[in-house]
């Protein structure tokens, strides 16, 4: 009998380890955030977390200093964890906001690599709506960066990368 409720208990201690990795908002957390430029102070990195911005007055999000492909924004995790997503939010009080953008990784904060290869994900559509973006493929980071590529209006976001502590 007990032979046969082996893969049972198997399954039910891998589940119970898996409900122990608690996945964590970096941004929101108070992880260190950077900006590749700011539009100007009001417009600053520290503009960026997703929904914190309906109370302030001003600028609602990061504003880059130039409309170009050369811009991101990006989140140290101190030490190396497993990053599971990201999520953009556009600009709450302009018709600003990313639409395509890349991700790049490093572990030293030195070498930079992109995720899947440079493919493209989807970004926002409006001022408002949080996309997030679970990855199929997780992976390890350092420093993780949100890299515009296409826009709306301007390059602003507010954003999140999620990873598993």
């Amino acid at each position: 009998m007990e032979a046969g409720n082996m893969p049972q208990d198997k399954l039910m201690k891998e589940m119970i380890e898996a409900n122990k990795k608690i996945k964590v908002a970096a941004v929101a957390s108070g992880y260190p955030i950077s900006a590749s430029s700011e539009f100007d102070p009001d417009h600053s990195i520290n503009r960026a977390i997703i929904n914190c911005n309906k109370f302030r007055t001003g600028p609602t999000a990061w504003g880059a200093s130039f409309c170009d492909q050369n811009q991101w924004v990006q989140v140290c995790l101190i030490k190396p964890k497993i990053v599971t997503g990201v999520a953009l939010q556009g600009r709450a009080n302009e018709d600003q906001w990313v639409t395509w953008y890349k991700v790049m990784y490093s572990i030293d904060g030195i070498n930079w690599f992109y995720h899947e290869s440079g493919k493209e994900y989807q970004g926002c559509y409006d001022r408002q709506t949080v996309i997030q973006h679970d990855f199929e493929t997780p992976f390890k980071a350092r420093s993780v960066r949100i890299v515009p590529t296409k826009w709306h209006g301007h390059v602003s976001t507010c954003f999140e990368v999620y990873f598993i502590d």
